[in-house]
């Protein structure tokens, strides 16, 4: 899977029409804690609270998320050709990582790659582009 970009003007001022922009650097970290303690379920009684039972108290803490880098090629004949790409996204001097949340609704029943294009085609300047499923990454 790819995209297709209408129109993108690269850090080095450079326009391209038509370039194509992969996914690269992916990178899914699941860092989910869990925790459970024991709780005493109390009942009023005469002036004094009665035990009544114990239950387990369990709490999650942390997310499964994936940081990811854009490859962007001159166009898909050169990404067939096996050109190098020419540049990787960035904002300012820096490489811009994205980042999406794997257990949000609209991507917890993604695999990585196809949830990071699916952030990706919300995001300013991918919007009018055009997925290119058939291009194998």
């Amino acid at each position: 899977m790819a995209l297709l970009i209408p129109s993108i003007t690269l850090s080095s001022g450079l326009e391209l029409t038509n370039a194509l922009a992969v996914v690269s650097d992916l990178n899914v970290s699941n860092n989910v804690s869990t925790s459970e303690r024991l709780d005493v379920v109390s009942s009023p009684g005469d002036g004094d609270a009665v035990n009544e039972h114990y239950q387990i108290v369990t709490t999650s803490h942390g997310g499964k998320n994936a940081s990811f880098m854009v490859s962007v090629f001159m166009n898909e004949q050169a990404f067939n050709d096996g050109k190098p790409p020419i540049e990787q996204l960035k904002e300012g001097r820096s490489t811009k990582v994205f980042s999406v949340n794997l257990l949000a609704d609209e991507y917890k029943e993604l695999e990585a790659r196809t949830a990071a294009y699916s952030h990706l085609v919300k995001q300013t300047g991918f919007i009018d582009s055009v997925s290119i499923e058939t291009l194998s990454v």
